[in-house]
C-alpha cells in the first residue's frame, strides 16, 4: 500500500515524453485556492533537487528583504534623531555641480546655456550656498538669499544696488529645478523654494525708434562699413546671433525670403565641449577664456524659420553680395555677412557699431534688441496680426495662440512689404531699379558669386 503524502509535500507525474513534473504547493491565491509550483526534469530526484534549490532561494530572497527593512528602520530612526536623512548632508556645491553637469551641460544644453549656469553658481549660488549641507537650506535660507540680492546683488556691472527682479526670479528658477531633483536624490523632506516670495517683475518699457528717429538713423547707418547687416537687422528683426550667423545660401532669390538655421554666439571656454556636434568653435585655443561658436540650434524651436523680404530690402542684398564679389572682400564661409577680415562677426563688435551709429545720431540706447523691438512696432502699427509677427520673429512665448493661428505666407509677405515705406531705395543708392522687376520674386534669375570659388582661385 502506498504511503500518504504529508502536507506540503507535493506530487509526481509524468509526462508524455517520460519526463518527470514535481508539483508543490507554495501558497494560498487572494481567493484562498492553492498557490502551486511545477519543477520538471528527466528523473523524480532532479525535479526534487530543483525544488529545494528554489525553496533555499526564496529563503534568501526573504532574508534579504528583511535585512534591508532592518536597514530602512534603521536609517528611518537615524532620520527621526537627525531631524533629515544622512543623504541630505551632501554640500550643496557638490549636489548643484553633479546636477548641473548631468542635466544641463551640452550637448543636452546649449553651451551658451550651460555658461549661464555656471556664471550664476560661481558668482552668486557658491558664495551663498556652497559650503551649506543640502538639509540646512531652508526655505528662510533661500528667502534670506532672495531679500539679500535686492540690496547687494554682486552685479556684473560693478554697482552696489541689488539685482534687478527678472535676475531674482531667474535665480528662483533655476533653485526650484535643483531642488526638485535634489528632493529625490538626496531624501530631503520638501522644496524649500515653493514658498517664498520674490520681487514683483515690471516689464520695463523697451526702447523703440519713431519713423523719425529711423531716418536719421538710416542715413546715418549707411557710413559704416556693415550698413547692410545693420539695415538687415532693422528690416527683419532678427536677433544679432541669427544676423551674423546667415549664410549666402540662406538668402534665397527665388522665394525672396532669408531663413535662419544657426546663430552665433561668444560663450566661456569651460562651457564648451570639443565632440558636441551641434556647435563649430572658431578658432579653438584652450588658453582662451571665450570662444565664438557658431550652433547649428538657434535660440527656441520657433527660431528656425523662413522670412520673406521686401523687395527694397532684396535689392540691397543682391547689390552688396555683387559688390564683395567684385572686390577683394575675402569670404571663404560664404558668409552674408563678412567681416573685413572674411571671418564671422563677433556680436560685441556689432553691438560697438550700434552704439557709434547711435552716438553720431544723438539717439540713446540703440543697440540689436532695439532694432528688433522696432521692427515688431512698426509691423502692430500696420495692423499686422499678431501671431505673423510672432513668426517673423521667431518668438515662442504665445504657444496657445499658435495653436489656433497658423502661418500664412501671403499675409507675412504683405506684413514685410508695409516695411517698405521706411526703406526708400531712392535715398539710399543713387542706381536705377534693376530691368525687368517685378512686384514677387523679381531677383529669381540672378545667380549670387560663390565666394569659396574665389578663394580657391586665389590660392593657385
Amino acid at each position: 500500500m502506498a504511503r500518504k503524502r504529508a502536507n506540503g509535500e507535493g506530487s509526481y507525474y509524468q509526462l508524455q515524453d517520460r519526463t518527470w513534473v514535481y508539483q508543490v504547493t507554495v501558497g494560498r491565491k487572494e481567493d484562498g485556492s492553492p498557490k502551486r509550483k511545477s519543477f520538471k526534469g528527466r528523473t523524480k530526484a532532479i525535479c526534487k533537487e530543483r525544488w529545494k534549490a528554489w525553496e533555499a532561494e526564496q529563503a534568501e530572497l526573504v532574508k534579504q528583504a528583511a535585512a534591508e527593512r532592518l536597514e530602512a528602520e534603521n536609517v528611518e530612526a537615524l532620520a527621526a534623531r537627525l531631524g533629515h536623512f544622512p543623504e541630505a548632508e551632501t554640500l550643496f556645491s557638490d549636489a548643484f555641480m553633479e546636477w548641473l553637469k548631468l542635466y544641463k551641460s551640452p550637448p543636452t544644453r546649449k553651451p551658451s546655456t550651460y555658461a549661464s549656469y555656471l556664471a550664476t553658481y560661481e558668482t552668486h549660488f557658491s558664495p551663498a550656498f556652497g559650503e551649506i549641507p543640502l538639509y540646512e537650506v531652508t526655505q528662510d535660507v533661500v528667502q534670506d538669499y532672495y531679500q539679500k540680492k535686492q540690496l547687494a546683488g554682486a552685479r556684473k556691472d560693478g554697482k552696489d544696488s541689488g539685482l534687478s527682479p527678472k535676475t531674482i526670479r531667474n535665480h528662483h528658477m533655476i533653485l526650484k529645478d535643483f531642488f526638485t531633483y535634489a528632493e529625490g536624490k538626496y531624501k530631503l523632506h520638501g522644496n524649500p523654494t515653493l514658498c517664498t516670495t520674490r520681487p514683483e517683475v515690471i516689464q520695463r518699457e523697451m526702447r523703440v525708434l519713431s519713423p523719425s528717429e529711423m531716418e536719421v538713423f538710416i542715413r546715418e547707418v549707411m557710413k559704416e562699413t556693415q550698413r547692410i547687416a545693420i539695415l538687415t537687422d532693422l528690416f527683419v528683426g532678427y536677433r544679432k546671433g541669427e544676423l551674423l550667423a546667415l549664410e549666402i545660401s540662406d538668402f534665397d532669390l527665388e522665394r525672396q525670403t532669408l531663413r535662419v538655421s544657426k546663430n552665433i554666439q561668444r560663450v566661456p571656454t569651460v562651457a564648451l565641449s570639443l565632440d558636441n556636434p551641434n556647435i563649430k568653435i572658431l578658432n579653438y585655443d584652450p588658453s582662451k577664456k571665450t570662444h565664438l561658436i557658431v550652433q547649428n540650434t538657434p535660440k527656441t524651436r520657433s527660431s528656425y524659420r523662413e522670412t520673406s523680404i521686401s523687395d527694397g530690402l532684396c535689392e540691397l542684398l543682391v547689390r552688396h553680395i555683387f559688390t564683395m564679389a567684385n572686390s577683394d572682400w575675402p569670404n571663404p564661409n560664404n558668409l552674408l555677412f563678412p567681416s573685413t577680415t572674411g571671418t564671422y562677426i563677433d556680436p560685441k563688435s556689432f553691438d560697438i557699431r550700434l552704439r557709434a551709429v547711435s552716438k553720431r545720431c544723438e539717439i540713446k540706447n540703440v543697440n540689436p534688441h532695439a532694432l528688433r523691438h522696432t521692427m515688431a512696432t512698426r509691423l502692430v502699427e500696420e495692423k499686422v496680426p499678431l501671431n505673423i509677427v510672432q513668426g517673423i520673429l521667431g518668438h515662442s512665448s504665445i504657444e496657445t495662440t499658435r495653436k489656433y493661428l497658423h502661418k500664412n505666407e501671403e499675409i507675412e509677405r504683405e506684413a514685410i512689404e508695409s516695411m517698405s515705406n521706411h526703406l526708400s531705395m531712392e535715398n539710399l543708392l543713387d542706381t536705377p531699379q534693376l530691368n525687368g522687376a517685378k512686384k514677387r520674386g523679381k531677383f529669381a534669375g540672378v545667380i549670387l558669386p560663390d565666394f569659396s570659388d574665389k578663394e580657391k582661385g586665389s590660392g593657385q
